[in-house]
């Protein structure tokens, strides 16, 4: 299940509540003759940032905090922090009857839906993963040095200073240049072995027992850490041997759980999710006919939330909303029937907020689709979604990417989202990639353990089966379908898209202070921060380290 689904059913939820409390309000003023209800404000935060007027039709970060109330109004941005729901009046107020919405068949239907994974499978319901590409010679990789980042000195003036900040050190540093997150002993010694499996196998595996030893799945974020990439390591030394080590599937309903927790926990996939759709929002404007086109899709079910800002724009509704699906590949070669099910949950809820939607499925590998698949029409406002995507699809050669980047731009878009991971794993010798692998998680697993306590289950859960095969893939052997997490920084991706025609758009100030405001949903905000790179790229940092980064391109 997709990690959104939780907000999903909120969002369904609350729609019928509102609507309902709206009759009853209607009700009541007919027979009373009564004014219609002031509209209530609610005090914001003593700390919270500022951020502009919430015009309608605008994607709000109170939509992505947990299922709180849906703003429609610059009067509700604190409704995260404070709890109170908008008057049902200002909202909803030419919607259809929920008589028709079956809500609770809807959350059956994402459970039933669910498939069993194999631990090839993981993490595709949010991060999809085509087959590898088959690898080609290429010269020798340029030191990881050369994809330092240059980030802005400092955050734009329209901005608190806590949205945006400049990066302290790259996220595709060097070993030499290693950040203060991989200095614990037990990582050191890691990294130790890493360098010593490059010359002599035998006596890193003998090293390795010893950081075995003393790693952790209960430990400390370092001692979790080291636990799974010792892990990795000793599969990676097995494999070199000659040896497949074995590996186990996860049930899906463990799986469902792990996203959920992982997306209550941490604001990542909702930072992408709402950036994202902010600019595809901008960047259709007053559009009459819009059509997304999604890579990798699964259940759809970040599209709600645009969906609802679609519904209540200030230039009415669009006449339709049609989204083109080119299904993730772990759905299995007949996913049919799954983006049936995507399809009618989606219309379901378009339904309810009165919009006419259509979605259509397109069932061909994407190295065989082509332009005219997607029955683009001359009217339409097209926009092309790669959420956390193309990186599957990097290699020795970039011609996958680009394969798909082309195809994108052929379709005419006024704006293609990209999503990505920021580290780079994709051509650094083993001992880099080791290394900025190590750092990346690092991050990660601190960022859950400040939201998760050290013995939560369920911390332990998304850790194992999330995090530790992603890991395994990312350190696995240079060749074949054991390395499938071939991650690149903003760098590489700016030289791709621009390669492929593309100029970046920048964010918007309004897109900017939304994801800095959904940030103050975490505990944890202070160590969450924004940080900006050129030309024009938008990360998610912990402790400044750039995690995730979002960018539009035209």
């Amino acid at each position: 299940m997709c990690a959104d689904s939780g907000n999903l059913m909120a969002i369904a939820q609350q729609v019928i509540q509102q609507q309902q409390q709206q009759q009853q309000q209607q009700h009541h003023q007919r027979h009373h003759h009564l004014p219609p209800p002031p509209m209530p404000i609610p005090m914001p935060p003593r700390q919270a940032p500022p951020v502009p007027a919430l015009p309608h039709g605008q994607i709000s970060a109170a939509s992505y905090n947990g299922g709180g109330a849906w703003p429609h109004s610059e009067h509700f941005f604190a409704d995260a922090f404070v709890g109170a729901p908008p008057a049902a009046d200002a909202v909803f107020s030419d919607l259809p009857g929920p008589a028709d919405f079956d809500s609770d068949g809807w959350m059956e239907s994402l459970i039933a839906d669910a498939p069993v994974f194999a631990d090839s499978d993981l993490d595709r319901l949010i991060f999809t993963t085509p087959p590898p590409p088959v690898p080609i010679p290429a010269p020798a990789a340029e030191p990881v040095e050369a994809a330092v980042h240059q980030t802005k000195a400092a955050a734009p003036a329209t901005l608190p200073q806590t949205a945006a900040t400049a990066a302290p050190a790259a996220a595709c540093s060097s070993p030499s240049a290693l950040d203060a997150s991989c200095s614990a002993p037990i990582l050191q010694s890691l990294l130790a072995c890493s360098r010593t499996a490059e010359a002599d196998p035998g006596l890193a595996a003998a090293e390795l027992v010893k950081v075995r030893a003393a790693a952790s799945e209960g430990g400390d974020p370092a001692e979790r850490v080291a636990f799974y990439f010792a892990d990795a390591l000793a599969r990676r030394l097995a494999c070199d041997g000659g040896a497949r080590p074995s590996t186990a599937g996860f049930a899906s309903d463990e799986l469902t759980l792990c996203y959920k927790t992982l997306n209550d926990a941490c604001p990542y996939s909702k930072f992408a999710h709402l950036t994202a759709n902010q600019a595809i929002l901008e960047a259709t404007g007053a559009a009459t006919k819009i059509h997304i086109v999604d890579f990798g899709i699964v259940q759809g079910i970040q599209w709600a939330a645009l969906l609802q800002a679609l519904a209540t724009r200030p230039e009415g509704k669009p006449s339709r909303v049609r989204i083109s699906g080119v299904p993730s590949p772990f759905l299995g070669p007949k996913p049919a029937a799954s983006l049936a099910a995507t399809s009618a949950r989606l219309r379901d809820f378009a339904k309810l907020l009165g919009v006419d939607f259509e979605f259509v499925p397109l069932l061909r590998p994407v190295h065989k689709l082509d332009r005219s698949d997607f029955s683009v029409e001359p009217d339409e406002a097209v926009a092309v979604n790669f959420m956390l995507q193309l990186y599957h699809l990097l290699g020795d050669s970039d011609e996958p990417v680009r394969r798909a980047l082309r195809l994108a731009k052929s379709l005419n878009p006024s704006v293609v989202t990209l999503g990505e991971y920021e580290v780079c794993l994709n051509r650094a010798g083993f001992v880099d990639r080791f290394a900025n692998a190590l750092c990346y998680y690092m991050s990660v697993f601190e960022s859950l353990g400040v939201a998760m306590a050290r013995d939560s289950p369920e911390r332990a859960r998304v850790e194992r089966c999330v995090f530790g095969e992603r890991i395994r893939r990312a350190i696995g052997p240079e060749e074949g379908a054991e390395r499938t997490d071939r991650m690149a920084g903003c760098k590489e991706w700016q030289t791709l898209m621009e390669w492929c025609g593309f100029e970046p758009v920048q964010f918007s100030n309004y897109a900017m202070s939304q994801a800095d405001l959904l940030l103050w949903n975490y505990d944890s905000k202070y160590k969450y921060s924004l940080v900006e790179q050129q030309p024009a790229f938008l990360s998610l940092a912990w402790e400044k380290r750039p995690l995730l980064t979002v960018s539009a391109w035209r």
